[in-house]
């Protein structure tokens, strides 16, 4: 596996590394990343032929390939549909992904969130959140907090996904939908717009930046994402962020976020 490093300015005169990780599966990285500073974990909801079908692949932070677990959610909603990944987070040595009928056609959307051990990948726990598409779910403040790709708010709850309020976030969506991924850093939101499925269509749409104060998010500002394709799931962990390039079939990896 080839990782490929590149030393440049983001958004500013500032130098920034940026680190590029390939996956060795055609549409691995599709839908999410997360990372413990040792392993990195990406979900997608497609397998190599583009089919329906959730995976979870493993590689080093070094961008070694260490496994590939097809078929790690096959679970279905009450009709039958298809639940689809989103984007996956690790919170307290668990690994949590979300979890929605909304690629396979279901008139009402859903959502849940689904809990692995680790390093084993196996399933703990599921939660039911209710109606939408859930795209990334963190935890901040005792509290757990989910973004969708069809609702322009964030939601928060219990430690038993018991929802508690729903808080609006005042920027637009473009024609790629929603967020994507989720960071929490203090007070400081950090989510990711849907970007282009493929090149030669559009720029990621933008990181939002929403300053929290007990009642509401007051937004800050759009950052330009370090890649045409990171418009997918996103992580933190260890100063370091993580970002899913969809078209690109990659992970990267920065230091800064501008």
């Amino acid at each position: 596996m080839t990782l490929l490093v590149l030393t440049g300015c983001l958004n500013t005169n500032v130098k920034a590394e940026v680190v590029i990780v390939p996956m060795k599966v055609m549409y691995s990285a599709w839908q999410g990343v997360a990372s413990n500073g040792k392993y990195i974990y990406i979900t997608s909801d497609r397998d190599k032929n583009f089919r329906l079908s959730n995976t979870i692949s493993i590689y080093t932070n070094h961008g070694e390939f260490i496994k590939s677990i097809p078929n790690a959610y096959t679970k279905t909603d009450s009709s039958g549909k298809f639940m689809s990944f989103g984007d996956c987070t690790f919170i307290n040595g668990f690994l949590y992904v979300t979890a929605y009928n909304f690629n396979s056609g279901a008139k009402r959307t859903i959502s849940k969130i689904v809990k692995y051990k680790l390093p084993d990948i196996k399933m703990v726990k599921e939660y039911k959140i209710g109606e939408g598409t859930a795209e990334s779910v963190v935890q901040n403040g005792g509290f757990y907090w989910v973004v969708y790709h069809d609702r322009n708010y964030i939601a928060e709850f219990d430690s038993k996904f018991n929802l508690i309020h729903r808080f609006p976030l005042s920027q637009h969506f473009g024609k790629e939908g929603g967020y994507q991924g989720i960071i929490f850093i203090g007070n400081d939101l950090l989510v990711n717009l849907h970007g282009s499925n493929k090149y030669n269509e559009e720029y990621a749409q933008g990181l939002d930046h929403y300053r929290f104060n007990g009642y509401k998010f007051d937004f800050i500002e759009r950052i330009k994402p370090p890649a045409y394709g990171t418009g997918q799931g996103i992580e933190f962990f260890g100063g370091k962020y993580y970002w899913t390039d969809r078209p690109g079939n990659s992970i990267v990896i920065t230091d800064k976020l501008k």
